[in-house]
């Protein structure tokens, strides 16, 4: 439901797995179960010529499937507790010829999920806060990323690691028709891959190199309008440089506004919209952390640019316990030019350009006991 307001629900409780937004939001879903899947879309693009490409590649892996499914249930009328379950995907490039001049494929794949156990706590009628346990799977693969015939330099690597973190969140109502939510999430703690590390090392790394969700802070509010619209939004930071590995490769912290609004049209049918933006964290012109390379050459297998993205979803009820929630997400193309030297990695002076556009839809349902 969330996907269909732009990514917005820090302070809006549509169904089990908004506990996943807002651990806080758990004490207002009740008894119910939520099921779904996106299908996310991803276009990207590397044009690599002044290495000696001979034109731009387009990765050749643009279709995931992303499940989720979510279980929330009242203790008493203090306490709820739920489990969540995210899968995470669509971070892979497949490059079917090598953009910077490798002899084969060169691919990267990320992939993985998050299980959260969660609790609330009412502290009166007006106030809940939760927690979540982060429990995080993580499978890591790449291929001839920067040379030889597979992998690291004529190797390919594979593997996988778990992780351990928390989510706090709390929900407070402020007035009739306006409520405030706020979450924190630290840095998860996750295990490093032993070959990446090795791999950065080479490179004059000398951090930690976990892949892990960085600290994370976010507030946000709906406001009821009149009897038939919510309108929300969500201010999220993101921390990346306090992930070793990222701030490595050049990506900036990050800010980003969600916002999105809820029509109810008719007793079963709500309508939704939304618009999300964030400046992209690799920005061209960023230099690497081993000095010797600018961020948007340096992350052609992984091009997190996407700057801004709009929403429509709708929710049908299908009987008084049973709701389908869906949405179509675009994100319009965005690009990123390497503006500084990046001969240190191996890469050219100048003008790597890599791009994004992404489109995604999703469908869901929601059992809530009444």
């Amino acid at each position: 439901a969330a996907h269909g307001t732009g990514g917005a629900g820090l302070s809006n409780a549509n169904e089990a797995m908004s506990g996943f937004d807002n651990p806080a939001l758990i004490g207002q879903t009740g008894d119910s179960i939520s099921m779904g899947f996106s299908v996310f879309m991803p276009d990207r693009q590397v044009d690599m010529t002044a290495l000696g490409a001979t034109a731009p590649v387009v990765s050749d892996n643009n279709v995931f499937a992303i499940p989720q499914v979510a279980f929330t249930s009242k203790i008493n009328e203090g306490m709820s507790w739920g489990i969540m379950v995210n899968a995470l995907g669509g971070m892979n490039t497949d490059y079917r010829s090598g953009p910077n001049g490798a002899g084969g494929p060169q691919t990267v794949d990320l992939s993985g999920m998050i299980v959260a156990p969660t609790m609330s706590f009412a502290l009166g009628k007006d106030a809940t806060i939760g927690a979540s346990l982060l429990i995080g799977y993580t499978n890591f693969r790449v291929r001839n990323l920067f040379g030889g015939t597979t992998g690291f330099n004529g190797t390919t690597n594979e593997g996988s690691t778990v992780g351990y973190g928390v989510k706090l969140g709390a929900d407070f109502k402020v007035a009739d028709g306006i409520s405030v939510g706020a979450v924190l999430q630290p840095k998860v703690a996750m295990d490093e891959f032993a070959f990446f590390k090795s791999f950065l090392t080479s490179m004059g790394f000398t951090g930690d190199a976990g892949l892990t969700l960085p600290n994370i802070a976010g507030v946000g509010a709906k406001f009821k309008v009149g009897n038939n619209m919510n309108v929300v939004t969500d201010l999220m930071y993101y921390q990346w440089t306090s992930v070793d590995v990222f701030e490595f490769f050049g990506w900036d912290d990050q800010f980003v506004i969600k916002a999105g609004l809820e029509y109810q049209a008719s007793d079963k049918l709500t309508l939704r919209a939304g618009f999300n933006y964030g400046e992209s964290p690799i920005q061209g012109g960023n230099r690497t952390g081993n000095g010797g390379g600018d961020a948007a050459f340096a992350n052609f297998s992984f091009p997190a640019i996407s700057e801004q993205h709009v929403t429509v979803g709708l929710g049908y009820k299908m009987d008084k316990n049973m709701t389908v929630n869906a949405y179509y997400l675009h994100s319009p193309e965005a690009c990123q030019t390497a503006t500084t030297s990046s001969v240190g990695m191996g890469g050219p002076p100048a003008g790597t350009e890599i791009c994004m556009t992404q489109n995604a839809f999703g469908l869901g349902l929601n059992y809530a006991a009444k």
